[in-house]
């Protein structure tokens, strides 16, 4: 008697499910079928019908809560628990069989792909997170992450001096976008970021640090006064990489830093938020 109880109570839930269904489904029909224009409606259709379609709809969903009452709270409890947790398994398997898997292939399936030796050099040239916490002191620092983008009119190449604006940090005046050549000339962007600065002393191989924060899935080329320092791979369509790369032997004086980006990618370029110098914190 408990089994047949049991298979009546998940039919009935089935039942509600689907009666809920279809007042959904009838919701949004009534739904469209306002928002369409008064000469696409059908006139022949009346209050009455209305009327007796939502009444007929609404039976089909409180009819099984009907039965269900007739059900001992026991058995009741029981099937309820376990048609959630049914629930909860197949939601879980739809996400983990679909969304995921087809987010991240949408993710991967532009990213402008580094050779071996292109890798090798990003690697050498990349600190990890633990050796980038040493370096604390920043020489420079322009802009930061949702720092209002740039108005300025495209460039091919966009030359920014440090000590020129006022707020480098909040409000600097540089590019917010890096075009791979031949991208789009929309405002704000160029093709080929130099920033020009200067060193008072002399740092050897590893003393200095060149960070910043950019997205996409267009392959970067770092360069210090025109000699590349690494090329970096994009993380992926839509996707954040933060960039943090040691730097050689540099003497006093002026120097440049450039970025360019390359890939026939959907967006033709990437954003960036920031760029920053920093100093290792040698202990005392």
């Amino acid at each position: 008697m408990g089994d047949f109880l049991e298979q009546m109570m998940k039919f009935s839930l089935n039942v509600m499910v689907s009666g809920s269904e279809n007042i959904a489904k009838a919701m949004q029909e009534v739904q469209h079928e306002a928002e369409t224009p008064d000469e696409a409606e059908d006139t022949s259709e009346t209050d009455e019908d209305f009327t007796s379609t939502f009444s007929s709809l609404s039976r089909l969903a409180i009819v099984p809560l009907f039965e269900m009452s007739k059900l001992p709270i026991t058995v009741l409890v029981k099937t309820i628990s376990e048609a959630t947790q049914e629930i909860q398994e197949q939601t879980a398997a739809g996400y983990e069989g679909f969304s995921e898997e087809e987010t991240a292939e949408d993710f991967d399936r532009e990213i402008i792909p580094l050779s071996e030796r292109e890798a090798a050099l990003e690697t050498e040239a990349t600190l990890t997170e633990e050796a980038e916490e040493s370096y604390q002191i920043n020489l420079w620092q322009i802009g930061r992450s949702g720092r209002p983008d740039f108005k300025g009119k495209w460039t091919t190449a966009f030359d920014y001096h440090l000590g020129t604006d006022v707020d480098e940090i909040n409000r600097p005046t540089v590019p917010h976008f890096i075009t791979a050549q031949g991208g789009p000339k929309s405002r704000g962007a160029t093709e080929k970021f130099n920033v020009h600065f200067t060193l008072d002393r002399d740092y050897t191989n590893g003393e200095l640090a060149f960070i910043y924060d950019r997205w996409g899935t267009e392959k970067d080329q770092v360069f210090v006064d025109n000699e590349l320092l690494a090329p970096i791979g994009g993380a992926g369509k839509g996707m954040f990489k933060h960039v943090a790369l040691s730097l050689k032997d540099i003497p006093n004086g002026d120097h440049v830093i450039t970025i360019t980006t390359s890939g026939e990618t959907e967006a033709g370029g990437h954003r960036i938020d920031y760029l920053k110098l920093s100093e290792i914190e040698k202990s005392a």
